[in-house]
């Protein structure tokens, strides 16, 4: 079955003969569906080489394009601020990870740094609310702790929406809720509400998209639907029939499974056959290879990672479930969709540290109670042939496995050479729904503008190449920072504290698993992208701090490529 599909997913991406067909926009405006799944890394669809059996998605691909070179920021919260607001998250008040910012008043005090979707940024809600779309959210927000702060007040019509980063996937067991239970803030519009016992949050976040949907239907207007779902994030949890199916499918270990996906990848076209693939990180006491796992550990990390493929499974099939409702109600044909990952994969521990009426036991895991992340080995599997994390700007931190199929498309394109920015999707959105760009001014306030650009005209060509590869592209995110023209891209990493003033340089071209530190080979590349970085720095007021924030349990890494070039130099 895969090898049928990796044939025929070649054929419409180009690699077997270029598909001339492109999307005919309808002369109504079209349906417009972001979602946005949660820590989901590059290598974990089916039509990006996993061996998780995502049908629904897959078959968007072949009905769509790849973009398989579609940059986010390295966590979540600032990624959506940037989705949502067309700016710089650093301007758009998510400067750094939501909680860390609300957590720390007195370290981030600067504008762009308040915590939250700030007063002087747009929100995709309220232009495209404007311009006559229905809106709904249904999922995470994260993008303040305040109702009045929600997306209720941020020009959604209807939302169903978890306001904090993460939480329990199920319901609480009455009388035995565990902390994370506690600490989970609802909202239903602006009202804070308790969860039905039945809920598990891909499902439900799917059945109140489709309701949202189907109550606003009658008047004929089109939606805007941000579907942001918290799978794959952990806690790993899933029903125990979807576990099932993967039940023996990861005790080869986590080598194995890697090394099949990078496989695929090269196959698909979606890593060069060339390109040696990020290295493996070494065996260590925090993260030991396989072969070094006694029986019982190995019996744990393989449950793990059922779990997740689980998750990830049933995602895929909430997914399908919304695209069967909207052409069982005549919109799928009129709905452009997008999918993408709001970061790469999380290397969090392994056990989240146990608390009260919590049950982390072998048997439990993935039920209510448990609190479990499947660590940085699994992490490695998840970002397949690119380098590391979450948390980092290194490649298997940044890239989101993106998929999108616009209306009337029914044929896919190649996969888009181009590399495009999470800022570009609102200018998208808007281009699409035929909605002025506002420019600096928002009813009568100052605003930051859309920094990025429309990709419908890339988006309607049969061509795969690039068509902006001067352009540059920024990150930070609490002091690790990267800059990115072309084939060149100059960062720094947080293998140890001293790194963050140590700049690496990758020639992305020939070394996407960023293998190879040439900054020392470069110096005149390394200087001119240092020097655009910092004119983005003070442009977008960074402030490149809170490195002492990072997650406790952030290992450091060995055998990282050693970068050659200080801060200073």
């Amino acid at each position: 079955m895969l090898a049928g599909l990796a044939s025929t997913l070649a054929a419409g991406w180009g690699l077997q003969g270029c598909a001339t067909n492109t999307a005919t926009l309808p002369a109504r405006r079209p349906n417009l569906l972001v979602v946005l799944a949660d820590d989901l890394g590059f290598a974990d669809l089916g039509a990006y080489g996993s061996e998780i059996p995502t049908p629904y998605l897959d078959a968007l691909a072949a009905e769509g394009r790849l973009l398989p070179h579609l940059l986010v920021a390295p966590v979540c919260s600032p990624t959506r601020a940037s989705l949502l607001s067309g700016a710089d998250h650093h301007l758009a008040g998510v400067g750094g990870i939501q909680n860390m910012l609300a957590l720390e008043p007195d370290l981030f005090k600067e504008p762009g740094y308040e915590g939250y979707l700030n007063e002087r940024s747009f929100c995709a809600a309220e232009l495209l609310r404007d311009a006559g779309y229905h809106t709904y959210l249904s999922g995470k927000w994260h993008l303040a702790r305040k109702p009045e702060q929600g997306p209720a007040h941020r020009g959604f019509e209807r939302s169903f929406c978890l306001m904090t980063g993460a939480a329990p996937h199920w319901a609480p067991v009455p009388g035995k809720e565990t902390v994370p239970d506690h600490n989970a803030i609802y909202l239903e519009d602006d009202k804070r509400v308790s969860l039905p016992p039945d809920f598990y949050s891909t499902k439900t976040y799917t059945d109140r998209m489709i309701e949202f949907i189907d109550a606003g239907k009658a008047d004929g207007r089109p939606f805007f639907g941000y579907l942001a779902y918290t799978a794959p994030h952990w806690p790993l949890h899933a029903p125990d029939e979807d576990i099932a199916r993967f039940k023996g499918k990861y005790d080869v270990g986590y080598e194995a499974i890697r090394e099949a996906r990078i496989a695929r990848q090269r196959k698909l076209g979606l890593f060069p056959p060339q390109a040696p693939a990020a290295r493996s990180q070494p065996d260590s006491a925090h993260a030991p290879l396989w072969e070094n796992l006694t029986p019982d550990q190995r019996q744990l990390e393989a449950r793990k990672m059922e779990i997740y493929a689980a998750m990830v499974s049933n995602l895929d099939r909430n997914f399908g479930r919304l695209v069967e409702h909207l052409r069982k109600i005549g919109e799928y044909e009129n709905t452009m969709i997008l999918f993408l990952s709001d970061n790469g994969a999380c290397s969090m521990a392994e056990n989240i540290v146990a608390q009260t009426n919590m049950d982390n036991s072998l048997q439990n895991i993935g039920r209510p109670r448990s609190n479990v992340a499947y660590g940085e080995r699994w992490a490695e599997v998840s970002s397949g042939p690119l380098r590391w994390f979450k948390w980092e700007t290194t490649e298997g931190g940044v890239r989101s496995p993106g998929i999108l199929h616009l209306p009337g498309q029914t044929h896919a394109l190649p996969a888009l050479r181009e590399t495009v920015h999470v800022t570009d999707i609102l200018p998208t959105l808007l281009t699409l729904a035929k909605a002025p760009n506002p420019g600096d001014h928002y009813h009568g306030r100052p605003v930051h503008p859309l920094s990025g650009a429309s990709w419908l005209p890339a988006l309607q060509s049969a061509q795969a190449q690039a068509i902006a590869p001067e352009r540059l592209i920024f990150e930070e995110h609490l002091g690790v920072r990267s800059a990115r023209q072309g084939r060149w891209k100059l960062l720094t990493t947080f293998t140890q504290p001293a790194d963050l003033n140590r700049w690496e340089l990758y020639d992305l071209e020939v070394d996407p698993g960023e293998t190879a530190d040439i900054a020392a080979v470069h110096p005149e590349i390394v200087r001119r992208l240092r020097a655009a970085y910092e004119q983005y720095a003070t442009a977008n007021g960074v402030q490149a701090k809170g490195a002492e924030l990072l997650p406790k349990d952030k290992k450091m890494r060995e055998g990282a490529p050693t970068a050659s070039v200080s801060a200073g130099s």
